[in-house]
């Protein structure tokens, strides 16, 4: 089974479904699923472009709107986590995953789901503050909260922490701390130099990841956030014990060691570099260009299994390179991999082979079904968490759930999307009214039979409904939104010159996000930090 994996992806539906097309064209393959590391951004209209954490100079409908109205088809079966820049309020109806659209799968705030018998689980989110609190966030958000509504939650952790059977792949979109240090550092820090300190302390990453490395070692795992692309080599004995090879423990003491000692610092100038920038230069970015030409070095190398570490053939035979990409087979290892952001030039897709061992399609997880049901009475929505038993109790718990869940429920996962608010009407005037209805919280039909079917309490936005609101005078669509053009709506261009593609909106659509208040600073930002 040929699985798409995709970094952040800002709304940008179009272009990476239509990247994914071409390079099935170029290649002769067929992909199966794609998994979108968060940065999803499904925004159905105005109002919940309202509850999403970014700048108003950077807010925009994107295209995941025409999937949600039905004007668009999803092309292919598509699963994703959320990241730090997401329509809070729409992913919250969802918490316990759901699907966003027709074949467009939410895991939830935490979740494991399978797909032709392959194991899939996610956390969404980035780790900040409040990790201890309860999700006491509600729509329309306040300006703190509108942040904090992404924040990753220790009960969610907790509630992936329980997890016993092996997992396939994984998916986040901040890294697991310390995930560099098994991966080219060296080719790391060249590109991102300010991300050294950070690497040096340790605090690069999520420590809620970190642990859930550690307990789940899954596959796979896949991430996104850094706007990078990343490759590591993760052996689970070694990942507890925190050894790392020669090389990396020379950089992380301030030594230059590697193959790369004598060459400075990527420039900004290199179309290989992905950069991070805080001021608007990227507005007049195109969509993604050369998208299968830049694929061929991220593809497997004739083993389905392999995550290649490095791309450099001139370092095979200089015997410097102390990060070994392989390891026996009878030591369990991780294969991580971060993607980039879908801009041109940027290293945003790879596709995967990982094997079917069903042909079921969307499944429940049984396990994660006991687990929900259990911890579900510990879901606090005010700022205090509730206390939660020990883990032996849960692990008692949990598996008799699973016993009684096992003769009760259909593991066959329903085909039940159905839309909460209207979508985005290109043609029509927006009003405060719409805009009032559309960022007010409303109990989801799928997360309502969902909890039904486990027979557990619904605590999602139970019994709220569309509200009746105050009639208001129609305005023009308020000058910080850029709207997609009525041209947009099922006109799609790919245009192919040589070995130069494209998969382009027409026309363009406004520039995507780029980084904001909880992306990594770049080097100007940082130096006035500091």
């Amino acid at each position: 089974m040929k699985i798409a994996i995709e970094g952040c992806c800002h709304g940008q539906l179009d272009d990476i479904y239509g990247s994914i097309k071409l390079l099935e064209q170029k290649e002769g393959i067929k992909v199966d699923l794609v998994l979108i590391c968060g940065d999803f951004q499904a925004v159905r209209n105005v109002g919940d472009l309202e509850c999403m954490s970014v700048p108003p100079k950077y807010r925009h409908l994107g295209t995941f709107w025409k999937y949600y109205a039905g004007i668009a088809k999803v092309p292919y079966p598509t699963i994703f986590i959320g990241g730090n820049h997401e329509a809070s309020n729409y992913l919250w109806e969802l918490y316990h995953g759901g699907w966003v659209c027709d074949n467009i799968y939410y895991l939830g705030a935490a979740g494991v789901i399978q797909y032709h018998g392959v194991r899939i689980g996610g956390i969404s989110g980035i780790y900040k503050q409040k990790y201890e609190t309860g999700h006491y966030e509600v729509s329309p958000y306040s300006p703190s909260d509108v942040r904090s509504a992404y924040y990753v939650r220790e009960y969610d952790v907790n509630k992936l922490l329980q997890v016993k059977q092996p997992m396939d792949v994984f998916l986040s979109h901040d890294w697991p701390r310390g995930v560099e240090r098994y991966g080219d550092l060296d080719a790391l820090l060249r590109t991102k130099p300010f991300f050294r300190a950070e690497a040096t302390a340790n605090t690069l990453g999520s420590r809620a990841n970190e642990e859930l490395l550690t307990h789940l070692k899954p596959s796979y795992w896949f991430a996104a956030h850094l706007h990078v692309k990343f490759a590591a080599f993760v052996p689970h004995d070694k990942w507890v014990k925190q050894t790392y090879s020669q090389a990396v423990r020379d950089i992380l003491s301030g030594k230059q060691h590697g193959r790369h000692a004598n060459r400075p610092p990527v420039k900004q100038h290199n179309p290989d570099e992905i950069a991070i920038d805080d001021d608007d230069d990227e507005e007049n970015e195109q969509m993604p260009q050369n998208v299968a030409t830049q694929l061929q070095d991220m593809l497997m190398n004739g083993n389905p299994d392999e995550i290649a570490i490095d791309d450099d053939d001139d370092d095979s035979a200089s015997g410097e390179n102390e990060q070994n990409t392989s390891t026996p087979a009878a030591v369990p290892v991780t294969r991580f991999l971060s993607l980039d952001k879908c801009l041109p030039r940027r290293s945003f897709l790879q596709v995967v082979d990982v094997p079917a061992k069903n042909d079921e399609g969307f499944q429940y997880d049984l396990e994660w079904l006991a687990i929900v049901k259990v911890m579900n009475p510990y879901l606090s929505l005010q700022y205090q968490p509730i206390p939660t038993p020990s883990a032996d109790q849960l692990q008692t718990a949990i598996q008799t759930e699973v016993a009684q869940l096992q003769t009760t429920v259909d593991l066959k996962m329903p085909l039940n999307f159905k839309p909460t608010h209207t979508a985005h009407d290109p043609h029509k005037p927006i009003t405060p009214e719409d805009v009032h209805r559309w960022t007010s919280p409303v109990e989801n039909p799928q997360t309502k039979a969902f909890c039904a079917m486990l027979g557990m309490e619904n605590k999602i936005n139970a019994g709220k409904v569309i509200p009746e609101a105050p009639m208001l005078p129609a305005v023009a669509e308020p000058a910080s939104y850029t709207l997609v053009s009525p041209d947009m709506a099922t006109d799609d261009v790919h245009q192919d010159a040589g070995d130069a593609t494209v998969a382009v909106a027409a026309p363009l659509v406004a520039p995507i996000l780029d980084v904001h208040q909880d992306d990594p600073p770049s080097p100007s930002k940082r130096a006035k930090l500091e």
